[in-house]
């Protein structure tokens, strides 16, 4: 097994990378070995055959180590990986594996970067721990009851998903104090007026009325069985409930190997840290499992970012099941799901009973349909996650199914050498909402081991030292009052004694012009009035002050200058450590897409494409002015359930749609913002819905929407058969007329040049001009007689 590990996590690149802002030329600086291998292009020899102007350079570029120092001689720390365990993957239900392998030690070098490869497989039938803890005050009688009805059918339903299935029911009020109660011994008694026969029973914090079981007939007998309970104020101590149905884990019965969901259901808004003062309760909360009631009024309720802070850490997933009152309730619920780690939000609708198994389901399904790995690496190491599932957010994958495997990559950098003298750190990587981990033994090659006396190359009292020092990795460590090379000089020296080595190559200034030379050895003078300015190095060339700004702040606030150059923190890059390497600020709220896929990511900010002649442009790559709006479809769909109840989201509106709030509006015709966009989106009744939204500071989305959707008006159908039977007849008749009036226009054009022509005839009337007689007459003049007349 240990073999195959090996395989699976060794045989892969281990990539060396430059330091932010150092480079090798800065290795001749370094006069300790600690310093030089804290470069992680430098390397360190113990008896160096390099020469610098008379004197041997210990720290070298690691690249030419081969050519100036023995091997046996060379310090230089490798990276190393050993796995210690890694069983493989398990569907057992009292031992689920589900992540490989479980533990590994690792040893880098500051600069140094590991790629830790990791699997993650859903296992079947994983067990789970779902506990309901209700709000058992008057105004919930009616949701507690149908919640008994229904426990049974819960119960069959998440039996389907995994056969290892336990539920448990506590219950919660307030604390039994002014203002919170009253305080009358009547009053405390029944706070309550009821008109059933069970009696309202006293107020108390929180009351775990049946631990996880898979007797679910308990559960439906225990949800009966609680009595109603009453308080003054309307807020009530639900968080403090929380907390303790979290940490108290022997009393609930919480599996360490199993998912643990908590349904919290109320119909009242929550107390909060510091409301305890009006009661007179100021000790903070201490997220602990209390041993009795008093302790309630010893300490405040928790805060939210406590309750973050404790689900997280108990691999607890809350589902906050809301009776819609109020948009202020409904609201107020909805942004403590968003401070709230692996939380999920949702309406309690129908007298609190027929959704609660679609809203258990539902989450539970968002839950586990996904993965995200998170870490608790200190600061200075930096731990950055990739899949082969392409996710937007790092070290999330979606669309996770049982026996589906997904790849894993970790990259491990170490940012930099811790000051408190520890040089081991455990680190976990851990899938959130799981019990399972991977446990990384991390080891900072910060130190020399010539540095300690067991070493051979340690000597005490060296002579080479002139015996006023030590001798470690083969330089002197001076005692008190005594320095040079050899620790053979002493503060009665003067400052113009051998200054030969005091010029650093290329320079013709003594000690760089920011030191005297003292017996052959440079001695920086630094700021007296600013002690935090230092100015350092073999030949004073270093200091940390000299540094790129950004905002007026050296290395931006984000790093430390170290000789002239600036070590960025974990997360950050650039010349003034300018850049956040996060990707957070490329998404926009309510959507997991980096620069709306229009863009890349850099230094925190979208960079958008152009792509077919089409600019993207927008803060998140979302606007783009010769193309369709693209998240106006986006955030059509929340919009549609919202503001109309209808759309794709329509019954799963409280779980799909937490990311904003649309504002309902009469007209949108006020515009807040300059750059606020402009949607119309046709939905499925072809009417047109009306809304726009922009930006509130970094994060934050504002939707407001038309309150009515612009929509067709209903054809009237026998109005449209009547209209064209109409228009076809009078149709006919116009076309009729102008017929009837052109022909009657061109007979009277004929019979007018008919009665023309008869005017211009030039014989009478009574002739007929077609006639011919028989015969004809001609006439002779020769002849002067009567002319003959022949026959024809």
């Amino acid at each position: 097994m240990f073999n195959l590990a090996v395989q699976y996590l060794i045989i892969h690149s281990c990539v060396w990378v430059f330091a932010s802002g150092q480079s090798a030329s800065n290795c001749a600086a370094k006069e300790t070995c600690e310093e030089c291998i804290q470069d992680i292009n430098c390397a360190w020899c113990i008896n160096s055959e390099n020469d610098n102007g008379g004197q041997s350079v210990h720290c070298n570029p690691k690249n030419e180590s081969q050519n100036w120092c023995q091997q046996s001689d060379l310090i230089s720390p490798s990276m190393s990986i050993q796995v210690n365990k890694d069983l493989d993957f398990s569907n057992d239900i009292d031992n689920p594996v589900q992540i490989r392998p479980q533990a590994v030690k690792l040893s880098l070098r500051k600069g140094e970067t590991y790629d830790l490869r990791f699997k993650f497989k859903s296992a079947a039938n994983y067990p789970v721990d779902l506990y309901y803890l209700m709000d058992l005050s008057k105004s919930m009688e009616e949701y507690k009851d149908n919640l008994a009805t229904l426990g049974i059918q819960l119960a069959e339903t998440m039996m389907n998903i995994t056969t290892n299935f336990r539920l448990g029911f506590g219950s919660f009020i307030d604390k039994r104090e002014l203002p919170f109660v009253s305080t009358v011994p009547q009053k405390l008694s029944s706070p309550c007026v009821t008109t059933s026969k069970v009696k309202c029973v006293s107020p108390y914090s929180f009351k775990n009325h049946l631990s996880l079981s898979a007797d679910y007939q308990r559960f439906v007998s225990q949800v009966k069985a609680a009595k109603v309970s009453g308080n003054l104020d309307s807020p009530e101590g639900g968080l403090d409930a929380i907390i303790q149905a979290m940490v108290c884990k022997a009393k609930i019965g919480w599996r360490e190997q199993a998912r643990h969901l908590l349904v919290f259901s109320t119909d009242a808004l929550f107390h909060i840290a510091g409301d305890g003062k009006l009661a007179g309760v100021i000790e903070p909360n201490p997220a602990r499992c209390y041993e009795d009631d008093a302790d309630y009024l010893t300490y405040d309720y928790p805060s939210v970012s406590q309750l973050n802070y404790v689900a997280n850490e108990n691999n607890v997933n809350i589902i906050f099941a809301i009776v819609k009152k109020g948009n202020d309730l409904f609201t107020a619920y909805k942004r403590l799901s968003l401070n709230v780690k692996n939380s999920n939000f949702g309406e309690l609708s129908d007298k609190g009973g027929k959704n609660v198994v679609h809203l258990v389901v539902d989450n539970y399904n968002k839950i586990v349909q996904s993965v995200k790995f998170t870490h608790d690496a200190p600061a200075e190491v930096d731990i950055k996650f990739t899949s082969n599932c392409n996710s937007a957010i790092p070290g999330r994958c979606g669309d996770i199914h049982v026996g589906k495997e997904v790849d894993f990559v970790a990259s491990i950098q170490v940012r930099d050498c811790p000051t408190d003298g520890s040089l081991a750190r455990r680190i976990t990587i851990r899938p959130e909402g799981l019990n399972e981990n991977l446990t990384i033994d991390l080891d900072l090659l910060c130190e020399c081991s010539c540095s300690s006396p067991g070493h051979a190359s340690f000597k005490r009292d060296s002579e080479q030292c002139n015996n006023q020092g030590n001798l470690k990795c083969g330089i002197c460590d001076c005692f008190e009052g005594r320095f040079g090379r050899n620790c053979q000089c002493d503060s009665s020296l003067s400052s113009s004694d051998n200054v030969t080595n005091c010029f650093m190559e290329g320079s013709t200034d003594i000690c760089s012009g920011a030191g005297t030379c003292k017996c052959g050895k440079c001695e920086c003078q630094n700021n007296n009035k600013n002690p935090n300015q230092r100015i350092y190095g073999q030949f004073c060339e270093c200091d940390n002050y000299s540094c790129k700004r950004e905002g007026g702040l050296l290395c931006s606030g984000k790093g430390n200058c170290n000789c002239k150059k600036c070590e960025c923190q974990a997360g950050f890059t650039g010349d003034a450590c300018e850049c956040d390497e996060s990707q957070v600020n490329c998404i926009a709220p309510g959507s997991d897409i980096i620069c709306s896929n229009h863009g890349k990511c850099q230094c925190g900010r979208c960079e958008c494409e152009m792509t077919d002649n089409n600019r993207y442009t927008g803060k998140y790559c979302e606007d783009c002015p010769s193309c369709p709006a693209q998240r106006c479809e986006e955030l059509s769909h929340c919009v549609q359930c919202q503001v109309y109840k209808t759309g794709k989201y329509e019954k799963t509106c409280g779980i799909d749609c937490t990311a904003f709030e649309t504002i309902v509006l009469e007209s949108l015709d006020d515009n807040p913002v300059d750059d606020i966009k402009k949607c119309k989106i046709p939905d499925n009744d072809t009417c047109i819905i009306n809304f726009d939204y922009y930006y509130k500071g970094d994060n934050n989305l504002v939707v407001r929407a038309l309150k009515k959707k612009v929509c067709p008006e209903q054809a009237n159908v026998t109005a449209w058969i009547f209209g064209v039977i109409a228009s076809i007849v009078i149709a006919g008749i116009i076309l009729l007329l102008i017929w009837k009036i052109l022909t009657s226009i061109h007979d009277r054009r004929e019979y007018a040049k008919f009665e023309n022509e008869r005017k211009n005839l030039k014989w009478g009337t009574g002739d007929n001009p077609l006639y011919k007689e028989a015969t004809s007459t001609f006439a002779n003049p020769a002849y002067k007689r009567n002319s003959v007349r022949m026959s024809k």
